[in-house]
């Protein structure tokens, strides 16, 4: 029975029972659908209309099919067991990233993944190179190299950290489509992937856009500020910021902490680092 639906935009949509409902389960599910739908239509031999919903720059600039650059993700086609590890890194690193960037966030993440390299190719047909392309690979893995971006120490299979896998399976899925001569798969998985990390990039600062600076007229107050009378805020004990944090991740998992909480947790971390750290 569905329940508890939360209205906090790091937290789950709903519950399904003590299942936990967020924005990644729901599109992994939709994904689930679109997967019997494609694998029925194949089997009635309507493979006319999946090409509908395969991305065509061709067709796009000639029958203007813009529903093609969303509905390529969904038409999935054999093999099925490659298509459960997408759905693994859907759920469970999608869950981790939009428990970092928050539900919109994340859904912002997931669009740029989706529209970047249908817009990139359908610019190239313009320039007289026609592709097709279909399935959610490329996008999926985009999701797990923002993870690994997030949370590069992670440590995953055998505890080797998430960074090392990112990159070991990049360069995997890169040599195959050269092996393959997929130059079209292999372009929307560099997107997909430098896409990732100009998103996670901008959202933790790496990447600034300066603007110009304004210069203003300092007038100097005559008066002695206040402020310089007042004493020295002391900062609240580690012990008293990180126990509440500490408490939520064991009882709700490091996925329901805010990105204001993970800040408070990362600041406490580093006055405990700064603490053991003798004085030069």
């Amino acid at each position: 029975m569905i329940a508890q639906r939360s209205p906090d935009n790091n937290g789950p949509l709903t519950w399904m029972g003590s299942f936990p409902v967020y924005a990644s389960t729901v599109l992994a599910g939709v994904h689930g659908v679109a997967l019997i739908l494609t694998a029925l239509a194949m089997a009635a031999g309507a493979e006319w209309f999946l090409q509908l919903f395969v991305f065509s720059s061709s067709a796009i600039s000639t029958s203007w099919a813009l529903w093609q650059p969303v509905t390529y993700a969904f038409v999935h086609t054999p093999p099925y067991w490659f298509f459960l590890i997408e759905l693994y890194l859907l759920v469970v690193f999608g869950r981790e990233i939009e428990g970092y960037l928050g539900r919109r966030g994340f859904l912002q993440l997931y669009t740029l993944l989706l529209l970047a390299p249908t817009l990139l190719l359908t610019f190239a047909d313009l320039l007289g190179w026609s592709t097709t392309y279909a399935g959610s690979s490329a996008l999926h893995f985009g999701v797990f190299v923002a993870f690994a971006l997030i949370f590069p120490t992670a440590e995953m299979f055998f505890g080797i950290q998430a960074k090392w896998i990112a990159l070991a399976l990049l360069a995997i899925n890169s040599l195959q489509c050269l092996a393959l001569s997929d130059y079209t798969a292999l372009t929307v998985l560099a997107v997909d992937c430098v896409a990732a990390c100009l998103f996670i990039g901008f959202h933790q600062g790496r990447f600034m856009i300066r603007m110009p600076e304004r210069r203003f007229k300092v007038v100097r107050d005559p008066a002695p500020s206040a402020a310089k009378n007042r004493p020295a805020r002391e900062e609240a004990p580690v012990e008293d910021v990180i126990d509440p944090i500490l408490e939520k991740i064991s009882r709700s998992g490091l996925a329901s902490l805010t990105v204001k909480e993970r800040e408070r947790l990362e600041q406490a971390r580093a006055r405990l680092l700064a603490k053991d750290t003798p004085n030069q």
